[in-house]
């Protein structure tokens, strides 16, 4: 190296404290990437019951909860939900049309109605 000892000591302190940072800093990279892995695969396949904590059901299950409420089941569903506020609008939209429609022929009978001409003398 230099030959001067502090010096020598000095430059071999800090590299390999800097190498200690890259690796500690390396290492809590590798440890937080790990967690969140760990995070999604608890969320993935689910996490039994445990004291303190509810069970959680994994992916699969929610799926096949939000495909059932996507299906009719003669009343409790969204689906079903769904199909009640379109047959009240499906309702509403008749009768506006029907209403609509009767206006329309008042309207025309009036129009098409031969004037009454007072008589002449």
């Amino acid at each position: 190296m230099t030959g001067i000892l502090w010096l020598d000591v000095f430059v071999t302190i800090t590299i390999v404290g800097g190498a200690l940072g890259l690796l500690a800093r390396a290492l809590t990279s590798l440890a937080r990437r790990l967690r969140r892995l760990s995070h999604f695969l608890d969320d993935w396949n689910g996490e039994e019951a445990r004291p303190g904590v509810p069970f959680r059901p994994g992916f699969a299950e929610r799926v096949a909860l939000i495909e059932a409420e996507l299906k009719p089941n003669h009343g409790s569903s969204l689906r079903d939900a769904i199909n009640r506020v379109e047959d009240g609008v499906r309702r509403v939209e008749d009768g506006l049309a029907a209403h609509l429609q009767q206006h329309r022929d008042a309207l025309s009978s009036v129009v098409e109605a031969p004037e009454d001409t007072p008589p002449t003398q």
